[in-house]
């Protein structure tokens, strides 16, 4: 058979695919728009052509065939969720970015909040472990406030947390970026705001499917420690260092060189052990279940979705299990009434011993975990790493939570549509951390004391929230004039409660039960708390001939957390946008088909600024003794005293921002260009400022502090097809920096960093390095003046710069701001492609800048005199048995405890660029075609192998071998992760 395939407009399409469904058989159009193929009658035709929409035609005979493709609007015309609404994506005049729940699930992890990572500009995710119980911390267009900067979670209009869904279950997710799009959620969108759809039933569309994956886990990037010959070196070195007269003070050469060959004679007396190898498993595995059940009539829709992750970790004895289930009813009463009803259940187990990750950094190879006959050994001075993994307890945690919604839409007349929603949620946390004693054995046989005790703790957490909301939507056209109005009311309630249980010394070591201990050793503690808001909302979107666009929000909350009088704050916005591409002299441009600039102005409020009720003085109590003049003795009491003073005029932090932005299409819309800029500026923020000291009272907090955050980012995507190959392609660049205003002249300190008006938000502040004293020559300038120091500077010591000239290194005067510390111009990429049944989805992501500091588990050796011996350190540090010559080409100072502070206090030669690229997800996929499958009842099977979180491309210098660029201390490895998957459709 053959036929033409057209435009609107009647001109022939180029590069049309034609295939006969469930089949590879197929062909293109010509330059005419002509098409010819082998087919028979019934036979299903589906035509696809990029930026048009696909169309299916069942063939009733075999004669010619006149096709008409319409304009796919979708990436124009798509409804987006945009707060108790939805609008067209071209009527958005905001900074909204979207990811279909496709794209989101091209990449497979247990975390909804991990799997966003680099999928969007101004999106930035950072997360520092690879436990799966753990949630990454996101941003959204930088920081925003000195308090909480995380933005609010939308899970299907009501309040939630992305631990509430399961990747498999979204939908679509809309990330409001600006004043603009986020100022209808009011007092807590000042950090932006996330909504997440989870999938519905379609109408008419009845289907079941089954997705497994398993997939095996292992470290993107592990540390390496020294050798025990290289550890008694280092800790000859060491004493040697900080005071020793002799280089083989404590480990004579003849001994460091004859022991591996006692080791091989007689393990006891010459252990050496790997730790890492002891305690950690090479790799790991994990098990996902999906099954989702859809379907329904035109009077009830029903989508159930049950998902079921197992997964272990190479700490041996940590599990993390979780269930979620969730079912989505849509009704339709009549054609004026429809209502929603939605449940969700989340189920987690958690199994955890101690942690032996700190020990495997702190444990040296000179001790055994057990000794030759069999017993386990006592470590070093009666503590051994192994003993602590594997007899001393584990903690087990248990979680439960439900969340419903109940919604009812009436549409008395068209165009209006009322809405009421409400929406309660529960959690429920328990926890039992049981330690046990254990002994342990010196080389001889004997009980080796320790400090273990056999000790139980209980706690149990709840919370519950009970959201409602009643909102109306209109909408209207008027010839070339469109309006949607928006009000509503919204009330929101928290409730919190933590009760906590201990016993301790119990004499039995297998019942882990709280009446079992003694009670004269029982305690206990308990906390709770609440808060709420209300508030009242308005929108106006306006458009004339889809040209000139106009939206207008403004929002009214009121929030416990303040006093009466300034519970109250007011949030507006406005924004504008122009459809140059519906001006009559662009509207038939062949190569730009959409171009639409955007500019916003808003003000949001952030609530979240310190305890749930800041504008209280509040009561401290503690145990004390009063003296009882009848008896004589003091008598135990309850002590209560206010520690702190209070203003009571406490309000809301406000960020206004200002944006501009630009979307474009060109080529047919193959061709995808979005950009924006924004300046957000935060006033009132919370500060402890100076305050008498004769009030006996702790300074206050107060609204006084500023922000501001600069930025910009911008996307490119390019989709098209050659034949029967499809293929996309996108990139997202995203850049900003926080600079501080108004604090007070306050200068807030953490750790390394400094927060002060002027400096970047935590920024660096460091003493400046010289490099390393060479020798003790190098201790004196060229007049023979001793050069500044800080302390008891030796050859081998890291030399500052003396910033004010005064021949001192002193804290106040000679540290300096070294840089944000920030990642800076974040960066992601995907490309994707599919041909005749295979699938292939590459994504990286990564970061072009971050100035990271070495942490000192990194480097030290021999912390606290017993610890490891990194192996970056091996002939690569200022050694005693080095030469001059030698000693100037090795990256590292000396060993020394007694100097630490000249070596590893807070200065910049341990600040490093950690930019680096990652290879996020490789998945190949093959569906086996329907006219296979249908034989066996499946209406589609797909297979696919994906390998996840590959290890990263060092982009920046002076990283720490075996180190990840994004891995916390002391926290699980991240994991790279291959994965086998089958989804089965029927």
């Amino acid at each position: 058979m053959s036929g033409t395939v057209t435009d609107e407009k009647g001109e022939p399409l180029i590069g049309v695919t034609i295939i006969i469904k469930g089949s590879t058989e197929g062909t293109v159009t010509d330059a005419n728009g002509n098409f010819s193929l082998p087919a028979n009658v019934n036979d299903v035709l589906q035509f696809s052509y990029i930026g048009y929409i696909p169309q299916e035609i069942i063939l009733r005979s075999l004669k010619t065939v006149q096709v008409l493709l319409r304009e796919d609007s979708e990436l124009l015309d798509e409804v987006v969720v945009i707060g108790y609404g939805t609008a067209r994506k071209s009527d958005l005049t905001g900074s909204v970015s979207s990811l279909n729940g496709d794209r989101l699930n091209k990449q497979t992890n247990p975390n909804l909040s991990a799997q966003l990572q680099g999928q969007m500009a101004g999106v930035q995710v950072m997360r520092t472990t690879g436990d799966p119980s753990s949630s990454s911390e996101i941003l959204i267009h930088g920081v925003t406030t000195m308090s909480d900067s995380s933005p609010l979670i939308i899970i299907d209009g009501v309040p939630g947390t992305l631990d509430d869904v399961d990747p498999s279950e979204v939908q679509d997710i809309q990330v409001l970026k600006d004043a603009a799009s986020a100022s209808i959620y009011g007092s807590r969108a000042a950090a932006g705001v996330i909504l997440v759809s989870t999938k519905r039933a379609k109408n008419n569309q009845l289907k079941m499917s089954y997705n497994y994956e398993y997939g095996i886990d292992m470290p993107t990037a592990m540390p390496k420690y020294a050798r025990a010959r290289d550890w008694m070196i280092f800790k000859n070195e060491l004493t040697y260092n900080d005071g020793g007269d002799d280089l083989y003070g404590v480990y004579s050469q003849d001994f460091i060189d004859s022991y591996e060959a006692n080791h091989a004679i007689d393990p006891d007396r010459y252990p050496i052990t790997d730790w890492q190898d002891v305690l950690l498993k090479d790799q790991s595995n994990h098990q996902r279940h999906s099954f989702t059940l859809s379907g329904g009539t035109d009077k009830l829709l029903t989508n159930f979705s049950l998902n079921y992750y197992k997964g272990n970790s190479i700490i041996p004895g940590k599990e993390y299990e979780r269930i979620y289930a969730r079912l989505n009813n849509d009704f339709k009463i009549n054609n004026w009434i429809h209502a929603k009803v939605d449940l969700n259940v989340r189920l987690t187990d958690r199994e955890y011993p101690n942690s032996p990750i700190y020990y495997t950094h702190h444990s040296h190879p000179l001790t055994t975990d057990f000794w030759s006959n069999g017993l386990i050994s006592q470590g070093r001075d009666g503590e051994n790493p192994y003993a602590l993994l594997t007899l001393a307890g584990k903690q087990k945690t248990r979680g439960f939570g439900f969340s419903g919604k109940i919604g009812i839409d009436l549409t008395p007349f068209e165009g209006l549509t009322i809405s009421a929603v409400a929406a309660p949620t529960y959690y429920l946390y328990k926890s039992k951390d049981w330690d046990t004693k254990f002994d342990l054995y010196d080389m001889e046989g004997n009980i080796y004391p320790n400090s273990s005790t056999t000790n139980l703790r209980e706690d149990r957490n709840d919370n519950n929230s009970l959201t409602f909301q009643l909102y109306a939507n209109y909408n209207k056209v008027f010839g070339q004039h469109a309006l949607n109005l928006m009000v509503g009311y919204e009330d929101y309630a928290f409730n919190w409660e933590n009760e906590g249980a201990w016993r301790n010394n119990y004499v039995l070591s297998s019942y882990p039960y709280l009446n079992l201990g003694p009670e004269d050793q029982q305690y206990n503690n308990g906390s709770a708390g609440h808060n709420a808001y209300r508030s009242y909302f308005g929108r106006l979107m306006y458009s004339y001939a889809n040209r000139y666009l106009l939206q207008v929000n403004v929002r009214s909350d009121g929030s416990s957390r303040f006093a009466k009088g300034h519970r109250w704050g007011t949030f507006p916005s406005a924004s504008a946008g122009w459809v140059v591409t519906e001006e009559p002299w662009l509207k038939d441009n062949k190569v730009l088909n959409f171009l639409k600039l955007r500019a916003s102005i808003g003000q949001l409020g952030n609530e979240r600024i310190g305890s749930e009720f800041p504008y209280q003085a509040s009561m401290e109590f503690s145990n004390g003794y009063l003296s009882n003049k009848t008896t004589g003795i003091a008598d135990p009491t309850q002590i209560a005293f206010q520690s702190t003073y209070a203003f009571e005029n406490i309000t809301w932090e406000t960020t206004t921002t200002y944006g501009i932005g630009v979307d474009a299409n060109f080529f047919n819309n193959r061709l995808r260009f979005n950009g924006d800029w924004y300046y957000k500026k935060t006033k009132d923020m919370l500060l402890v400022m100076n305050f008498p000291n004769y009030t006996g009272y702790n300074a206050p907090e107060q609204n006084a502090g500023k922000m501001s955050t600069k930025g910009w980012e911008v996307t490119l995507a390019w989709n098209d097809h050659i034949n029967d190959f499809n293929y996309g392609a996108s990139f997202n660049l995203s850049d900003y920096r926080s600079k501080m205003g108004y604090l007070g002249n306050l200068r807030k300190f953490s750790g390394n960093y400094i927060t002060e008006e002027g400096s970047h938000y935590q920024e660096w502040y460091l003493y400046k390095n010289k490099g390393i004293f060479l020798n003790d020559e190098a201790l004196y300038d060229a007049n023979g003046k001793k050069v500044a120091v800080q302390g008891n500077e030796v050859a081998g010591c890291i030399q500052f710069e003396d910033i004010d000239g005064d021949g001192k290194i002193t804290a106040d005067k000679d540290r300096v701001y070294c840089g944000n510390s920030l990642p800076e111009l974040q960066f992601g990429a995907s490309f994707w492609a599919n041909y005749k049944g295979f699938d292939f989805n590459l994504s990286l992501q990564g970061v072009g800048h971050w100035l990271k500091y070495v942490s000192d588990i990194m480097v030290r050796p021999l912390e606290w005199g017993w610890g490891q011996v990194p192996e970056v350190l091996v002939n690569n540090h200022w050694s005693p048995y080095n030469t001059d010559e030698e000693n100037a080409k090795m990256r590292f100072p000396m060993a020394s405890w007694a100097h630490q502070g000249q070596i590893y206090g807070s200065n910049d030669f341990w600040l490093y660029n950690a930019a680096y690229m990652r290879v996020k997800n490789i998945t190949l996929g093959y569906t086996i075609p329907q006219n296979i499958t249908k034989n066996f009842y499946v209406n589609g099977l797909r297979l696919y192998v994906s390998v996840n979180d590959l290890p990263a491309f060092n982009l920046g210098s002076g990283g720490i071998d075996g180190w990840d660029p994004e891995q916390g201390i002391d926290k699980d490895f991240l994991t790279t992760s291959l994965i086998f998957g089958v989804k089965v459709t029927f």
